[in-house]
């Protein structure tokens, strides 16, 4: 027989015991838990024994706090029943006692036998309400882990190559709103003994990494509101997901630590070794596929420097960066040449490329000129995964890094990368060709009329009738940027104009242009133009009066 926690509650110590004696002389599995002389003091138990009461008995009058007052200060927090014992046979007390949640509403001097009668059915409500609530319980804990479930499905199909995602509908309305972050864990070379695994050796690995991944997500999140997802990609690969409702939350700190654990711990409890990439946050699930892409795209850098590592976007690795070269012109010719296949044009690509090869020319280390060519190889190749389908098609990374080593010298090595450049603009021309540009286009005039609002990838696809899914990905393979990225430039361009009247203030333009945080606004201002809102102000201000003394002159 379960106890039923009891606490009294009465102004007048002798009422108090004799409430004490009628309670304890209903028989076994009644428990007195706490007395309390006022509201207030009942109040402070509730909180220090975090609601360990099951029937409160209480007076209507007291001092510091009455019995109603408790009732609904203590309902806020806590689940109980309530039973009133008064002097005060006043009808308004009865009804404020009944819409507080009363059982009874009993008068001074209580009857015995009543009394008992009464506790005796008191108990089968709150054993009934105690198995209700053990069972609504049970009901919810199963609903969400079958919700789990669901969203677990949904990322493997998201992240999965070939994968008809408008089939999967809204999809991302079944997870949190807030930032995500991505994870990619790939296996390295597998050890030698692994041609000897059979199928349940596997099985058996699998289960194991299952449960690490997801013992290290439930450690990562703790307590905190933040969730996570885990996933099985292909034969060699894992996926994480990692959520966090707050997008200026330390998610490098924490995304660095999590990418380190899963690597050492794999490492330490099976015979593997894993690479682990994750790309950037993202406040917008519908844009997971191209995380997953941004993802893999970092992962092929495995290939230059060696598996076992953390590949992330700001570059940065254990021992050293991603980029394959310290020379920042070299650098940025690169990123340069990827910009222009992204985008189809072949006539900017090939002058990036030109470039790109006397730069190389002027290389006197092997190793740093086979880098250089590889890192290349990889950018061109990423701008195919990231546009939809793409090289997909055609030959793997992998194939065309082999190539690339068995040139016999730099003529080779160039041809290598401009093939490969070719091929995939090609690739990305003819996707294009395919597709109709006028929900794109239609799209872009609604975010230009509605950049100062509050918009979502779901908002705009809805504009155009389609998929929110299928319209990211089409979008970015038309225009060769992202939604948000085409939104946040309009919305910078919005800025910039805003800035050049003098009388709005920074809170103002940053409300107009459709953010709420200007801190954020700031950040995300410099990141796009190189310099703050303020200092952007200041110099158009000289600007303008340097052009107005010009033209004063010149009359």
């Amino acid at each position: 027989m379960q106890t039923i926690r009891t606490m009294i509650v009465d102004d007048e110590a002798r009422i108090r015991r004799g409430i004490e004696r009628l309670v304890t002389s209903c028989g076994e599995g009644w428990e007195i838990v706490a007395t309390a002389s006022d509201g207030r003091e009942a109040l402070d138990y509730f909180e220090s024994s975090d609601g360990a009461v099951d029937l409160l008995i209480t007076d209507v009058k007291m001092p510091e706090m009455d019995g109603l007052t408790l009732i609904k200060e203590a309902k806020k927090r806590y689940s109980f029943y309530p039973l009133l014992i008064s002097g005060y046979d006043d009808f308004s007390y009865l009804q404020a006692a009944l819409r507080e949640g009363a059982l009874d509403y009993l008068l001074k001097p209580v009857d015995r036998e009543q009394f008992r009668v009464r506790m005796s059915e008191i108990r089968l409500i709150i054993a009934n309400g105690k198995y209700q609530s053990l069972k609504k319980g049970e009901m919810e804990r199963e609903a969400e882990k079958l919700k789990k479930t669901r969203q677990t499905q949904a990322l493997s199909y998201i992240t999965s190559m070939g994968i008809d995602m408008t089939s999967l509908g809204y999809w991302v309305d079944e997870f949190p709103s807030g930032a995500y972050l991505l994870f990619s864990v790939r296996f390295g070379a597998l050890p030698v003994k692994a041609r000897a695994y059979k199928p349940n050796d596997w099985k058996a690995f699998y289960f194991a990494l299952d449960n690490i991944l997801g013992e290290l997500l439930d450690n990562q999140i703790g307590n905190s509101n933040r969730r996570g997802w885990s996933w099985r990609g292909g034969e060699t690969e894992y996926w994480l997901l990692l959520h966090g409702p707050d997008p200026d939350y330390d998610w490098e700190t924490s995304a660095y630590e999590l990418a380190n654990r899963i690597r050492s711990a794999i490492q330490t409890y099976t015979p593997f070794s894993v690479s682990v990439a994750y790309g950037d946050l993202i406040e917008d699930l519908y844009l997971l596929p191209e995380a997953g892409r941004q993802a893999s795209t970092l992962m092929n850098y495995r290939f230059l420097h060696g598996g076992n590592r953390i590949f992330r976007p700001s570059g940065e690795m254990e021992e050293e960066k991603v980029s394959t070269s310290d020379d920042k012109e070299l650098t940025q010719t690169v990123q340069k040449m990827k910009r222009g296949v992204e985008q189809g044009n072949a006539e900017e690509s090939a002058e990036y490329a030109k470039q790109f090869f006397q730069l190389l020319d002027r290389l006197e280390s092997p190793e740093r000129l086979r880098k250089a060519v590889q890192n290349a190889m990889i950018l061109i190749h990423s701008a195919a995964l990231e546009s939809r389908g793409g090289i997909a098609n055609s030959t793997s990374i992998e194939d065309e890094l082999r190539k690339a080593e068995k040139a016999t010298d730099l003529h080779e090595l160039k041809r290598c990368v401009k093939q490969l450049m070719d091929r995939v603009i090609g690739l990305i021309q003819a996707a294009r060709e395919s597709n109709n540009m006028k929900p794109v286009e239609q799209a872009k005039s609604w975010i230009k009329l509605n950049a100062g609002q509050e918009v979502t990838i779901k908002k705009i696809a809805d504009q155009v009738f389609m998929n929110p899914t299928y319209f990211s990905e089409l979008f970015k393979l038309q225009t060769g940027e992202t939604v948000l990225d085409y939104l946040t430039r309009e919305r910078m361009a919005m800025a910039q104009e805003l800035l050049a009247v003098p009388r709005l203030k920074l809170q103002e333009i940053c409300e107009r242009v459709g953010y709420q945080d200007v801190k954020y606004f700031s950040r995300l201002f410099k990141q796009w133009t190189g310099q703050t809102p303020s200092k952007f102000r200041e110099r158009y201000i000289v600007q303008r009066g340097d052009d107005t003394h010009a033209e004063e002159r010149q009359q």
